[in-house]
């Protein structure tokens, strides 16, 4: 993991556990796994939202370009289950991979 992403996920990490506690650490834990493993560097996990479907809590998970990839922007957000942190469903790879596409056209055209 490059250091500047490091730095940004332990900075979310003290964040997000003053707000949710331990279980947001590991429900961001989870997302960056997910986005690691499954997407790429240029990308890690935003603000987690907390949401209740039939009394179940559920994390709704924004994926976001990371600023020094090229610029700033959210692509899909990742959906995982609070009981068993298990990732219940993500935005399409395609769909991640064409907004990034379109958010580096738009800068070039800014720049």
């Amino acid at each position: 993991m490059p250091i500047a992403k490091f730095k940004f996920v332990q900075q979310a990490l003290i964040r997000f556990e003053k707000i949710y506690g331990s279980e947001g650490v590991k429900v961001f834990s989870v997302a960056n796994g997910y986005i690691s493993r499954e997407l790429t560097d240029g990308m890690v996990a935003g603000v987690l939202q907390r949401a209740v479907i039939d009394k179940k809590i559920l994390w709704i998970v924004p994926i976001i370009l990371s600023k020094k990839a090229c610029g700033d922007g959210e692509l899909g957000v990742i959906l995982i289950d609070n009981q068993i942190l298990l990732i219940l469903g993500t935005t399409d790879r395609s769909e991640n991979f064409q907004k990034v596409e379109m958010l580096v056209n738009e800068q070039a055209r800014v720049a």
